[in-house]
């Protein structure tokens, strides 16, 4: 089975696994990670005020590869406003999901035959229209039951119960989101042979 490349066009899903203290876990996954550039400066911008920021951005700068960030249009725009301290659009991150779905140098430049794809979310803007065969969609809740079944991690559930009712310091239920996965999360597997799943330990 052909391994993927993960795309992580929202911030959901590092959110929830800082809060579980959980981030490593996609170093477990053995793929080549790429991020949105709006995505990563949302989760990044305040590391000297937050201990989310640092904590995300440590471990992102320790870990190229497997990370590589994906340059958008917005997200270009939306950096320069933040450099000037110009006030930011609220819905850049929805509009940067939708340019790099839709735009020909976006996903589509990784989408082909014979190199597949999963799309690592939570983010309820995230649409796919016209799924390709070789196009995952997981979730982070999708993800973690994935693990389990691997045998990755022992239980999925404990680790969804830290992300909502976090014991890790500097934690909260919260933490600056809302958890907004399905209790089983969604594992849309692509129709072509390809898995995201490792072997397992």
């Amino acid at each position: 089975m052909k391994r993927c490349t993960i795309i992580i066009p929202d911030a959901g899903p590092i959110n929830s696994l800082w809060v579980a203290d959980q981030l490593p876990l996609l170093l477990a996954l053995e793929m080549k990670i790429v991020m949105l550039d709006s995505v990563y400066d949302e989760l990044v911008s305040e590391p000297d005020t937050y201990m989310k920021d640092k904590d995300v951005l440590d471990f992102i700068l320790s870990n190229q590869p497997p990370f590589s960030i994906e340059t958008t249009e917005i997200g270009i725009e939306e950096r320069a406003k933040r450099i000037q301290a110009k006030k930011l659009r609220k819905n850049a991150g929805e509009l940067a999901i939708t340019d790099f779905m839709t735009s020909d140098g976006g996903l589509r430049k990784y989408l082909r035959p014979g190199e597949p794809v999963v799309i690592l979310f939570e983010d309820s803007a995230v649409r796919v229209i016209n799924k390709p065969p070789f196009l995952h969609l997981l979730s982070t809740v999708g993800l973690l039951r994935g693990l389990e079944r691997v045998g990755v991690i022992e239980s999925a559930d404990s680790i969804i119960y830290q992300m909502t009712h976090p014991s890790a310091p500097g934690r909260r239920p919260t933490d600056r989101r809302f958890f907004s996965d399905l209790p089983d999360g969604i594992d849309d597997p692509a129709l072509i042979g390809s898995t995201w799943e490792p072997t397992g330990p």
